[in-house]
């Protein structure tokens, strides 16, 4: 905790009403139904006053302390000194839930983290430089509502769709032709070989997608993901590379963009492996072949010391206890929603103490995110895709 909360007096803040699940209308109800399945969730917060903030899942002991803050009072003895909801509570307090009392005022989100946000920013790169752009630039719009900046920071470094590329790839058999995996294709009987189509025959997806014939994989481990992103004018050359490089190294599912909007996107080539030596191994062997080829670049993803070009992610194991669309979420879309909702936050609790991008920044930290590497903090802080957030409904 944030040494100045100890002896301060909190609240409950009054901008937000704790809802049973059953009180929710039907539609929310059935999106949320897999809560029921963790024994501890009680119920959803959210804000009257600003429908843009997310919905937060709670669990029975944050119940109760919300509810014995109703009135304003000191924390209770049992959470001084465990670290665990020490943290809970700075959390709860940045997200405007509880409110500490600052003279006469009460105050949460920036204003409330102003102690604590001066860790430094340390840039490592031209990803983590263009990860506090996307930030900065989120920030700067008007927009407060949670899933609009998510998608702004998710989309953000896509390319704009020139005239030049749907001239060239108006469909999925240019695009087949492109990359060279139609019948006749010079990487069709490498595919042939080594993958099977992750699709039945005839259905369309935003992805192209293969699984491999030889590695398999457990939903119950975590899963690395390297992303090649270069421009589109090397695209060819780079996904011949790619294919074979991470078919050697032992990578069990592979995808890109199956149109030309996915090609223009930054993470449009993405392996999956069970190991990260494997993906090391991958990387290595495709540098060495695509030395000068100019990068693209996925925002939020890890550098592998190669530039943009190459970049790494660890999705979280499955969890079966949270609704289908939070288990099915990439390491990138959690860190953009994350940072989506902490904007979201900085904009409706607007501070002159800390700007709105510093505090998403400081509010990921919390969630064990390096925000240098943009890699969790450690391996046994892997971030929970269940943690509290469960959507802007």
């Amino acid at each position: 905790m944030r040494a100045d909360l100890r002896g301060s007096a909190l609240r409950a803040n009054p901008e937000f009403e704790l809802v049973l699940l059953e009180q929710l209308p039907p539609e929310q109800q059935e999106s949320l139904s897999a809560l029921r399945k963790d024994p501890s969730f009680y119920g959803v917060m959210r804000s009257r006053a600003a429908p843009g903030l997310s919905t937060k899942a709670v669990s029975r002991d944050t119940a109760a302390l919300l509810e014995a803050l109703k009135k304003p009072g000191r924390l209770p003895d049992h959470a001084l000194g465990d670290p665990g909801a020490e943290l809970a509570i700075t959390q709860l307090v940045w997200d405007g839930i509880l409110q500490v009392a600052r003279g006469t005022e009460w105050i949460c989100g920036p204003a409330a983290c102003s102690l604590a946000a001066n860790s430094p920013i340390e840039q490592r790169g031209a990803l983590a430089d263009l990860s506090l752009q996307a930030i900065q630039d989120a920030a700067a719009l008007r927009a407060g509502v949670v899933m609009r900046l998510s998608g702004v920071l998710y989309r953000y470094n896509t390319l704009p769709l020139a005239p030049q590329w749907l001239r060239r790839i108006p469909s999925r058999a240019a695009l087949e032709e492109f990359l060279q995996i139609g019948t006749a294709g010079r990487n069709r009987s490498e595919l042939d070989r080594a993958w099977t189509d992750a699709l039945p025959a005839g259905k369309r997806g935003p992805w192209l997608a293969w699984i491999s014939r030889h590695i398999s994989w457990r939903p119950q481990t975590s899963t690395y993901k390297l992303y090649l992103s270069p421009v589109p004018v090397h695209l060819r050359e780079a996904f011949r590379v790619w294919l074979t490089a991470i078919t050697a190294a032992g990578a069990f599912h592979l995808k890109i963009g199956s149109d030309v909007r996915g090609l223009l996107r930054p993470d449009k080539m993405v392996a999956y492996f069970a190991d990260r030596g494997a993906l090391e191994e991958a990387a290595g062997l495709i540098a060495k072949e695509l030395s000068g080829c100019r990068a693209q670049g996925v925002p939020f993803t890890s550098e592998l010391n190669c530039g943009a070009l190459m970049s790494w992610g660890a999705d979280p194991p499955l969890e079966e206890a949270v609704p289908a669309w939070l288990r099915q979420q990439s390491w990138r879309q959690w860190v953009c929603n994350r940072l989506g909702a902490a904007l979201a936050v900085a904009k409706h609790y607007e501070s002159d103490a800390v700007p709105a991008w510093r505090f998403a920044l400081e509010r990921l930290r919390l969630d064990g995110v390096d925000v240098n590497t943009w890699a969790p903090m450690s391996a046994d802080r892997q971030p929970s895709q269940a943690a509290a957030e469960v959507a802007a409904l």
